[in-house]
């Protein structure tokens, strides 16, 4: 835990609130559309924004002692909160923006040497790969990108399309828990377990995991790992954390150096100059809604959902499901690509935003790919129906 620091303790109104039933009810989603992406930046609920709103009222009333008294003692109580349901040593946890910040502060900790490799998929994040990108320029490393399969039936071929691709200069492997383009989970433990016995380094990025999938970072054991509140466990828009293995802790550093530098991950993290606080102290509110809701069933009926909007899609658009219905591959989204070329991803979206729908459409990978989000909380089955009888539709009309 952080060090002591002249604190003057206060209590919090946010255990006061009620938590609302799980239903549509407890959101703001304009009824006309089809909202079917809260992978993207996920819906926070009433509640939750109450939270927020309730937080901003005690910091406005008395600025200073909020910010400067209060708050370190309460980022404290929140680690160990977070810490609990992530099986995250605490000393190791932190709270940050997004995911962005967490892959900046981790990359600039990694050791790396002129001539060491990193290894990441193709199916990686865009804004994680320009991120390698410039690391690797600034210390003479070079990126590499291991292939995955386009179907997958079982967690082994992605375990194995990765580190087919380990070479004897490879130091660090950045891995997505869920890939956000193509919605594949990966099997991020044994992962972790492979690259400790064979001395490499592992970032995971678990940008979508967190209320999504069970994680244990005791048994994933990372070096780094880094995960978004805002999407799947519904907190406000600036909520993310960051948890650092106890051998990097000393080396890792925020990205914007402030009074803390140089004197501990929640000195540095806690304070990184003025900002609010809002988005993560709310953000304990949208933990105990996902409890109440929940927490595992809720998750399994995301991705019950999720496997039944693929089924219907792939059904009307007559192919084959790109994922298989094992338990280590299951998950809250479904992705798959579409018989168009990468150029017609920007058509299809419009055509989509049309009908209002909304959901992602990419052209990456050299297709055109289709990603939907099942949040079970709001999402009924009947909206992917809606989906299914238009999709063929503007396909065909695009291909031809």
């Amino acid at each position: 835990m952080s060090q002591a620091r002249n604190r003057t303790a206060t209590t919090s109104t946010l255990a006061a609130l009620p938590l609302p039933p799980r239903g549509p009810g407890a959101f703001s989603l304009d009824p006309s559309w089809d909202f079917l992406n809260h992978g993207s930046f996920g819906a926070c609920p009433t509640v939750v924004r109450e939270a927020q709103r309730r937080v901003n009222d005690e910091l406005e009333a008395q600025p200073v002692r909020f910010l400067v008294r209060e708050l370190p003692d309460r980022l404290d109580a929140l680690r160990l909160r977070f810490g609990a349901w992530l099986g995250a040593d605490p000393a190791g946890l932190c709270f940050v923006p997004n995911a962005t910040t967490a892959v900046a502060a981790a990359l600039s900790a990694a050791p790396l040497r002129p001539g060491d490799r990193i290894l990441t998929t193709t199916h990686r994040y865009n804004a994680v790969r320009r991120a390698l990108d410039v690391v690797a320029a600034e210390r003479g490393a070079v990126v590499d990108e291991a292939p995955l399969p386009a179907r997958v039936s079982d967690p082994a071929q992605l375990f194995a399309a990765l580190f087919d691709r380990v070479r004897p200069e490879t130091r660090l492997l950045v891995v997505d828990q869920i890939t956000s383009p193509t919605a594949l989970r990966l099997p991020v433990e044994r992962i972790c377990a492979e690259a400790r016995a064979r001395g490499l380094l592992t970032l995971i990025d678990g940008a979508h995991a967190p209320g999504h999938v069970p994680v244990d970072l005791g048994l994933m054991g990372p070096d780094w790992w880094l995960g978004n509140l805002h999407k799947w466990l519904c907190a406000p828009r600036g909520a993310a954390l960051l948890w650092v293995a106890p051998a990097h802790r000393a080396s890792t550093h925020h990205p914007v150096p402030s009074h803390g530098r140089d004197l501990g991950l929640h000195h540095e993290f806690d304070w990184p100059g003025t900002f609010d606080p809002s988005p993560w102290l709310a953000a304990e509110t949208a933990l105990a809604l996902h409890e109440a809701w929940g927490g595992p069933a809720l998750m399994e009926d995301h991705a019950e959902l999720a496997a039944s909007a693929r089924a219907l899609l792939c059904a009307a658009l007559g192919v084959e499901p790109p994922v298989g219905e094992a338990p280590g591959l299951r998950c809250a989204m479904a992705a798959l690509p579409l018989p168009l070329p990468p150029e017609a991803a920007m058509p299809l979206h419009h055509a989509l935003h049309e009908a209002c729908f909304e959901l992602p459409v990419q052209g990456v990978l050299g297709g055109c790919w289709l990603r939907v989000s099942a949040f079970a909380a709001y999402n009924r089955l009947e909206q992917f129906e809606r989906l299914a009888a238009l999709l063929p539709g503007l396909v065909d009309r695009l291909r031809g």
